[in-house]
């Protein structure tokens, strides 16, 4: 029988779907594996189920002599050496799609609380300062009719401007290599071509793009200058953003607060000034993480590998060109 290894011990449902037609190797430690462990673990398997910060090297994937496919609970793979997987004919899953609504819900969730300062005012309780009635140290901003832009429209992005639309008739304009002129029709959206433009009179700005050599620190110094006031969220990927720059804009005022579900590098520095400024809220890239979406994530990989197996198309595979 072919053998998977999976890189943790997260996912019974997922396990006992890939039960049904392999042995199955599950990485039982407390650690995450290293890259020794996963060339030990993979050796003479069919498949490697993995996530998200595995890094499959090439070391990995030349290694491994029987490996057929990589399938990745995530929807990005940049932790995985994709051109030394083509090399090795070797097809590589992931799994966009399904947690598109859970990662809106969790991206309107970081707008509401950077709005309210309501983490930020949970603070100052938990240490005590809270002595009588007085709201000004934590007064927010209202988020009902205010100006939203998003960088990067894709499924989440999209998912999340419904719901800033629908639920608080923000108005919502967008940057994205193409312009999606169907969803500006059905949800009035403002395409501008230009990230400045974008920027420089939003209340709210929201980064959504995935990561890639144009994207590297999007948002950089000269964007951070631009801005007045606002409140970032970034649930793509930390690099998209300087973090340097950031806390200067922080400093000086062009950013009023921050919510990072990703940093650069993840984890941050515990001791850094990122993680304990007052005006950042930093989540552990948790947009993707209901109990459900994570579960169906798993089970998604799961049949990624049984299909290879089986000779039948992916479920969603990363078309390495």
């Amino acid at each position: 029988m072919d053998k998977i290894f999976i890189t943790r011990n997260w996912h019974v449902d997922a396990v006992k779907l890939l039960e049904n037609h392999f042995e199955v190797i599950v990485w039982n430690n407390s650690n995450s594996p290293t890259e020794d462990d996963i060339i030990k673990y993979s050796k003479g398997c069919f498949g490697v189920f993995s996530e998200f910060d595995d890094i499959i090297t090439k070391n990995i994937i030349d290694s491994s002599d029987q490996l057929k496919i990589i399938s990745n609970r995530a929807v990005g793979y940049e932790n995985i050496d994709i051109n030394t997987a083509k090399l090795n004919k070797i097809r590589v899953g992931n799994t966009p799609g399904v947690l598109v609504e859970t990662c809106a819900d969790f991206t309107m969730g970081l707008l509401l609380d950077l709005a309210r300062n309501i983490t930020y005012s949970n603070r100052a309780v938990l240490k005590g300062n809270w002595k009588s009635f007085n709201q000004t140290p934590y007064l927010g901003t209202d988020v009902y009719k205010k100006k939203l832009a998003i960088i990067g429209l894709g499924q989440i992005a999209t998912a999340f401007s419904r719901r800033a639309i629908h639920g608080f008739q923000m108005d919502v304009s967008y940057w994205s290599r193409n312009r999606k002129i169907n969803l500006d029709n059905e949800l009035g959206l403002q395409y501008i071509d230009n990230i400045n433009d974008l920027i420089s009179s939003c209340d709210y700005l929201s980064i959504h793009c995935s990561l890639t050599p144009e994207t590297y620190r999007i948002i950089d110094k000269e964007q951070f200058m631009l801005m007045k006031n606002v409140k970032l969220i970034n649930t793509s990927r930390g690099p998209t953003i300087n973090q340097d720059e950031l806390l200067i804009a922080l400093n000086n005022g062009n950013v009023e607060s921050a919510a990072l579900d990703v940093t650069d590098p993840e984890p941050p520095d515990y001791n850094s000034e990122l993680v304990n400024h007052p005006k950042i809220l930093i989540t552990p890239h948790l947009g993707s993480g209901s109990r459900e979406t994570f579960n169906k994530m798993a089970l998604m990989a799961a049949q990624n590998i049984i299909n290879v197996h089986k000779n039948h198309e992916m479920v969603s595979e990363v078309i390495i060109d």
